[in-house]
């Protein structure tokens, strides 16, 4: 071989207590490093002397802790040669007695007569454990290099845990599982098991295990590592970096902490603390997957009667109150499983019971014991509860249609003070899907022109002549029957379709005055119904005035009917309406007056023009004397407030000459004639000789 690729060593004997004088040094050494046996003798060399200056403390260290330790050593440090030079060598010894050393010197530095690919090889390397120390150096994680042969495990910092060597070595590595001594009980098979893995093959892995090799405490630490083998396949070296994980394991508890607490805020209601709807429908539908045998099941919708003025009378705090009052008189109940706050006042739960009865029992329970509980806050007060039951049917249940029929049940008790639970029927919820249909159909009922107006004739009760007539809609079904105003007006009153429908009267009388006015008629009053729903929207006299502007019709010959159930609310806002209505040059009436809404105080101070006594007060004044005196005194006041009266549902002439007799001449009802279809009404009224 070469002399030039030969391992160049020699052996120094040095004595650690007179200073690290060389004793004894063999002629290898002196091959290349240039010293000689007479050169050490006469200059007395120290072992210390041969190392650069700038090592030399460090290198003193580590030799006067090997010798008090009694330990092998190992150093790479550069070393100065004879004439000058630097050569890089790697030194290993041990104290053969108290004080004698002997050292190996080896060079690890490439000769200048090396080829040029060895020597970039070299500073590659050198290179590279360059980076390695610089990263060891600036981070937080530990790499290590472990020897499979010699079950030597070398790290690139030291954990002062473990009884290191000098160079950060530690022996017997796995042989004596000297990982075992800091590292959680619950993590050594796994930790070990994966070492066994990784020297069965060249592989790559990653462990994560508990230690106290670094602090007091177990810390989280990754082990990323591959193993390599030689040419035979056998693993030979394991690389890896130990990474501290502790903060992403606390993160990732804090997460999975975090996630439960945010899907909690968003399956709950936070006032109350029961579920939202959400969450109530999820969490009742997994547990009606698995419903016990042996039991009934069923659902509550309940809400608190007059709600409202709670809050706006006494502040919304003493609303929650009572609605965290009303929660645990629920969770409470003997039958209850869960609950949930839909919003406001509405609260859903299901409950669970061996029987019928027990189930309707408890949630009467319940609902007493919240009422008595209110009683006590408000002395004064009446706080009820509305509520239905559903009572669920056995297999597989749709949770929002029970929800509704529990729903319904509670809206068919809503007005009684006397059932405090509503069950569901199969009548209700053929009433909710005929209300549906009504709905659904509307729009295209008035568009085909299925919905039609009728006129009723009014007339003056002595000469028995037409004096005007009131515009009422009809519904033509496919087989030239109709739907009467109660079939369908209440349940479009409810959703607030009502406002298209009164809008599509109102233009059909518009549209029939015009053409009264364009065939040179002469023209009768049309009064047209508006539903309460109408004075509550800030755009209807704008969309009345604006609807009439398309028409060549003086506004006079309409007359805008408000029932009474308007003065219910805000009779000053109302009051305005009228006005602007009659300043616009409409004619003004109150409809079915008398039904308990309003007082002839209010009455009295109403813009109106008409007040239509409702058929009720003139059933029976051809019997009942006192009926006809109260009529009279009723009419002789409205008459002081200036306003005109025409009477509804005159059905007989009895009632009619009792009532010419009083002096009051106008009225309306099957007497003279009933609604009939526009083109009924103009043949028979409109458009005879009588009217040129």
């Amino acid at each position: 071989m070469d002399d030039n690729y030969r391992l160049k060593a020699g052996l120094c004997i040095f004595d650690m207590n007179d200073g690290g004088r060389i004793i004894s040094v063999d002629d290898d050494l002196f091959g290349f490093t240039g010293y000689s046996q007479d050169y050490v003798r006469e200059n007395e060399l120290t072992v210390f002397s041969l190392f650069d200056r700038a090592y030399r403390e460090d290198t003193e260290t580590i030799l006067n802790d090997a010798a008090k330790e009694g330990r092998v050593f190992c150093i790479r440090q550069p070393m100065n040669c004879r004439d000058g030079s630097s050569l890089f060598v790697h030194c290993c010894g041990y104290v053969r007695d108290c004080s004698r050393v002997e050292m190996v010197i080896s060079d690890c530095r490439c000769h200048d007569s090396l080829d040029g690919a060895q020597k970039k090889l070299m500073r590659q390397i050198t290179e590279q454990q360059e980076k390695l120390h610089m990263i060891a150096e600036n981070t937080d994680d530990v790499y290590y290099q472990y020897d499979v042969k010699h079950d030597l495990m070398h790290l690139t910092v030291s954990i002062t845990r473990f009884r290191l060597d000098y160079d950060n070595c530690l022996e017997n590595f796995l042989g004596r599982r000297a990982a075992e001594e800091f590292m959680h009980p619950d993590d050594v098979k796994a930790y070990f098991d994966e070492w066994e893995k990784a020297l069965k093959k060249p592989t790559k892995g990653t462990m994560e295990f508990r230690t106290k090799a670094y602090d007091d405490d177990y810390c989280w630490y990754s082990d990323a590592y591959i193993s390599f083998a030689d040419e035979n396949g056998e693993v030979m070296e394991v690389f890896g970096r130990l990474a501290n994980i502790q903060k992403l394991k606390t993160l990732t508890s804090q997460a999975d902490s975090d996630s439960e607490y945010i899907k909690y805020l968003l399956q709950s209601d936070q006032l109350t603390g029961l579920y939202n709807r959400k969450g109530f429908t999820q969490q009742a539908g997994n547990l009606l997957s698995r419903r016990e045998e042996g039991y009934i099941y069923a659902l509550v919708y309940s809400d608190i009667n007059d709600f409202s003025y709670v809050n706006e009378n006494f502040g919304y705090e003493t609303g929650n109150t009572m609605l965290r009052d009303f929660a645990e008189c629920l969770k409470a109940g003997s039958t209850y499983v869960m609950g949930c706050r839909i919003y406001s006042d509405f609260f859903i739960t299901l409950c669970r019971a061996k029987s019928r009865a027990e189930l309707i029992k408890s949630v009467e329970v319940e609902n007493t014991s919240f009422t008595a509980l209110q009683k006590l806050k408000f002395p004064s007060g009446d706080i009820r509860i509305s509520c239905g039951m559903y009572i669920l049917p056995d297999g597989e249940v749709e949770l929002n249609t029970a929800i509704d029929n529990a729903n319904l049940a509670r809206r068919s008790v809503k007005h009684s003070s006397s059932i405090l639970c509503g069950i569901y029927s199969q009548r209700m919820r053929m009433q909710k899907l005929y209300e549906q249909s009504i709905c659904n159909e509307l729009h295209a009922a008035l568009e085909n022109r299925q919905i039609e107006m009728f006129l009723q004739p009014k007339f003056h009760l002595e000469k028995r002549v037409i004096i005007g007539a009131e515009a009422l809609a009809r519904w033509r079904n496919p087989n030239g029957t109709y739907k009467m105003p109660f079939e369908f007006i209440p349940v479009l009153e409810k959703v607030g379709y009502i406002d298209e429908l009164d809008f599509f009267i109102y233009e059909e009388v518009l549209r029939t005055l015009e053409k009264w006015k364009r065939d040179d008629r002469v023209l009768l009053p049309i009064s047209v119904n508006f539903s309460q729903h109408h004075i509550t929207q800030p755009k209807f006299v704008e969309n009345l005035i604006d609807t009439a502007n398309r028409f060549d019709v003086d506004k006079s010959f309409v007359e805008i009917e408000i029932t009474e159930s308007c003065f219910s609310g805000d009779t000053q806002a109302l009051f305005s309406v009228m006005e602007r209505l009659r300043n616009e040059g409409f004619k003004v009436s109150i409809d079915d007056f008398g039904i308990g809404y309003s007082t002839l105080s209010v009455l009295m101070n109403a813009p109106v023009d008409i007040v239509k006594i409702d058929k009720s007060f003139i059933d029976n004044i051809e019997r009942n004397k006192n009926d006809r005196d109260f009529v009279a005194n009723m009419c002789s006041l409205i008459d002081t407030a200036n306003k005109d009266i025409i009477f509804e549902g005159v059905e007989t002439d009895a009632q009619a000459a009792i009532l010419c007799q009083s002096g009051y001449t106008k009225a309306q009802g099957w007497l003279f004639d009933k609604a009939m279809p526009l083109s009924d009404f103009e043949g028979k009224y409109m458009y005879n000789s009588d009217n040129k």
